[in-house]
């Protein structure tokens, strides 16, 4: 089969080394029979930086900077869709892919595609409008609400495939109005071989400063995440050692509070590259993955830092019981709980015997070797791609 290329537009496609979320670039990058060429925001979400990339496969596409969820971060994301969609517009292409968030980012891609008459394959991470609501940025039934939900029907609507990233989202299509059959579930995942490293555990503790039982968090330090409850978490136990790695607009509002507590036992690290992050993890015990909890989490979810943690051998607490139904159960990998139980949760991994830890470790490398391997899951993708030149 020749190569064929395909254009892929996120707003959020961080370039690998710039930290953040590099799930795009992971899986076509990996791609068999695909060339993919990303357009990108050249602004770093998470620390607020401008992004500069040499590799010819990416396009930055200069928004305004910003800091938190106010107009300018609105005016991003019309300057990101435009900037992208014109760009797109003139790149020789034989599909284009878009991601969300945000909802603008595939409008365009789907102007483009209806424009250039290339088939439109569209990717939901995050369920726009559903989680401005549940976070409580859009009044439901509001104009504007429904000018969004009206735009989010339409995006799927002219896609020819639908690519999600958990399972539980079907019904939310069909109460759309939106043919299931083209809905195809490609998760999150991990390469284990990227988790090797050189050095030793202990040799990993001492270079990063890390001692004694330790949960770490990495990811975006946003509203959803639930700050609050790690925080809460850690005055509750204070034989525990929690390290936050990543930036965010919520993360001054986390570092003041701990400092308002006179917490001793919670440490801040900037975001890392990947590489830096892996070893960060493997010289922590226990790695926590914690939402707040909102009513759209519980149709599904596949975060990625669940593979991180189980990719780097660690036990896992989660507060998002209900939403990882499909992924992962209570002491299968650790200690999978109700939203405000945390510090059950962590106790329960804390205090297990040695062969508990041993069986959750030897289960999360099984599930990240088959289930969840990034390559199974660029197997879908590129199966994905292939299915959506035809009709």
């Amino acid at each position: 089969m020749p190569n064929r290329r395909v254009t892929v537009i996120n707003h959020y496609a961080f370039p690998p080394g710039s930290g953040g979320i590099t799930r795009n670039f992971d899986m076509f990058s990996r791609l068999k029979h695909w060339t993919p060429h990303f357009y990108a925001a050249n602004i770093n979400h998470t620390s607020g930086q401008k992004m500069t990339v040499d590799d010819p496969r990416y396009t930055l596409v200069p928004i305004p900077q910003y800091s938190g969820n106010g107009a300018k971060r609105i005016l991003g994301w019309v300057a990101f869709a435009a900037g992208a969609g014109a760009r797109a517009l003139v790149r020789p292409a034989d599909v284009i892919f878009a991601s969300s968030p945000q909802i603008l980012a595939p409008a365009a891609a789907m102007v483009v595609a209806k424009l250039r008459r290339k088939p439109f394959v569209v990717e939901i991470r995050d369920l726009w409008p559903d989680s401005l609501v549940s976070g409580g940025a859009v009044k439901e039934g509001s104009l504007l609400h429904k000018i969004l939900v009206g735009l989010e029907r339409t995006i799927y609507a002219n896609a020819r495939q639908i690519v999600v990233v958990p399972k539980g989202w079907e019904e939310h299509f069909e109460e759309l109005g939106i043919n299931t059959d083209k809905l195809t579930v490609v998760p999150n995942g991990a390469d284990l071989a990227e988790y090797e490293v050189p050095e030793s555990r202990d040799e990993l503790r001492s270079q990063y400063g890390i001692s004694g039982f330790t949960a770490v968090f990495s990811g975006t330090h946003a509203n959803y995440v639930g700050l609050d409850l790690i925080i809460d978490a850690a005055q509750k136990l204070p034989d525990v050692n929690f390290l936050l790695v990543g930036g965010g607009a919520r993360k001054q509002w986390a570092i003041d509070e701990v400092a308002e507590r006179g917490l001793t036992n919670v440490t801040f690290h900037d975001q890392v590259p990947k590489s830096e992050l892996v070893r960060i993890l493997k010289a922590c015990d226990v790695g926590l993955h914690t939402v707040t909890p909102q009513k759209v989490f519980n149709k599904g979810m596949s975060p990625n830092k669940l593979y991180d943690y189980m990719a780097a051998g660690l036990a896992v607490v989660s507060n998002a019981k209900v939403p990882l139904r499909d992924v992962i159960s209570d002491d299968e990998v650790g200690a999978v709980v109700d939203p405000y139980d945390l510090v059950e949760g962590i106790s329960r991994v804390r205090d297990a015997d040695q062969a508990t830890r041993d069986r959750w470790h030897a289960r999360g490398h099984d599930l990240m070797a088959n289930k969840f391997s990034l390559q199974a899951s660029v197997n879908k993708l590129e199966a994905v791609l292939d299915k959506s030149l035809y009709r």
